[in-house]
């Protein structure tokens, strides 16, 4: 790799770590092939991506940013799970990657302005999915909503009735 090689690598590298929201540095050796491309795929769906790199033009990339304290795990096979969206969807793909195969080795994960461990990284990846709380929410809500209008429909259902029953009352 030439030095102008090196330079856009670099370029790249800086415009992926500032646009992703999080981070889980893995060391990848032991995955051949086609199990990258497995994880490769569904980090696509998830609005995420693998990308392995060089240590040294990862160092160069962090170098003066807010990332810097990353720089202790850019050593050995390196690579970097880039988030775009929803934490917990690459999360969830690596964390059971793991749990299956132990591959890819996890070294550390970034979230929101902070570098975390393994056990944070566990709970993010144990997190229901954004569609599944969504959804709760909703039921939540629609629940509520169904019990208020019953409440309704039936003060209403016996304020007739109490108004049928004192026009009988009237007329008897």
């Amino acid at each position: 790799m030439n030095k102008e090689q090196k330079e856009k690598e670099v370029a790249i590298l800086k415009d992926k770590l500032a646009r992703a929201r999080h981070l889980i540095i893995a060391d990848h050796s032991g995955i051949n092939v086609a199990e990258v491309s497995v994880l490769r795929r569904k980090l696509k769906e998830g609005n995420s991506e693998i990308r392995v790199s060089k240590n040294t033009l990862l160092k160069l990339a962090v170098k003066d940013t807010d990332l810097q304290e990353l720089q202790e795990h850019f050593e050995g096979p390196t690579s970097i799970v880039y988030g775009y969206d929803n934490p917990s969807v690459p999360a969830k793909i690596i964390y059971e990657s793991i749990k299956q195969t132990e591959k890819p080795k996890f070294k550390s994960y970034f979230y929101d302005g902070a570098q975390h461990g393994l056990d944070f990284f566990k709970r993010i990846a144990q997190l229901p999915s954004r569609d599944v709380v969504i959804a709760t929410l909703i039921g939540t809500v629609e629940g509520s909503i169904t019990h208020f209008i019953g409440l309704l429909e039936a003060a209403t259902r016996e304020f007739i009735g109490t108004l049928d029953a004192l026009a009988e009352n009237k007329n008897s």
